[in-house]
């Protein structure tokens, strides 16, 4: 028997899909409009406007970063992990999306980009997670005896607190450059990150949106926990 999910799996225009390219590969039709640092850590909150491209960079060698999104001028449309995970996959890479919680339940980012070479890996692993939830301050106490160590959750929601993004709207991320895979006996798995010093994931923004970033300081960043780059781009070319 043949065992079907029901869904009939969004795809991108055949004119969306030419603009994407066409974004990735001619970086002379794009202007740098803001460049920061996501500190070692530590997190980091900024706006992307509808069609900017944001440009996500392990600038000093392999750091995953926990990306948390909301829809700038309705926080309660935020990115939802689960959804995603159904419709693109547990991994994400070019030509996937990013989803928005309901009612609305549409695209709010577009990957265009990704430099990490996808080479095989033990168990099948994969980098862009969509599997595991961000890390918080009560797991390290019940996992490590650890009290207030450095975590995403509270990374992210004090970097969108600064966009009056309350607490409880912070989510389940997409870790982007966070190696992972589904072991034989059911239970998720990380490796070292396999991205490399200068490799980044480039976005297209569908909505305006309020970004939070973590530049995560649990194991899965590897042995060295390092910050990232961020990078965003105003688009000089027209969208179809």
């Amino acid at each position: 028997m043949t065992e079907t999910s029901g869904y009939s799996y969004p795809r991108i225009e055949p004119s969306d899909k030419a603009y994407y390219i066409r974004l990735a590969e001619e970086p002379e039709k794009r202007r740098l409009v803001r460049e920061l640092v996501v500190p070692r850590l530590g997190g980091k909150g900024f706006v992307v406007e509808r069609g900017q491209i944001l440009r996500v960079i392990c600038s000093e060698g392999p750091q995953v970063a926990d990306f948390n999104a909301f829809n700038r001028d309705d926080h309660k449309e935020w990115f939802w992990s689960g959804r995603t995970r159904l419709l693109q996959g547990a991994h994400l890479s070019v030509g996937d999306r990013l989803w928005s919680t309901p009612p609305r339940m549409r695209p709010m980012f577009t990957i265009i980009a990704d430099t990490v070479e996808h080479r095989p890996l033990p168990g099948n692993a994969r980098s862009h997670d969509v599997m595991y939830t961000r890390c918080n301050e009560r797991l390290y106490e019940l996992t490590q005896g650890k009290s207030q160590a450095p975590n995403c959750n509270t990374n992210l929601t004090n970097a969108a607190a600064e966009f009056g993004v309350p607490p409880e709207y912070v989510h389940d991320a997409f870790n982007i450059f966070m190696t992972t895979g589904l072991g034989a006996d059911g239970r998720f798995f990380y490796l070292d990150p396999d991205a490399k010093k200068g490799d980044f994931v480039e976005l297209v923004a569908e909505m305006d949106c309020v970004v939070a970033l973590s530049a995560c300081p649990g194991n899965s960043s590897g042995p060295e926990k390092r910050p990232l780059g961020v990078q965003i781009y105003q688009p000089l070319l027209s969208r179809p």
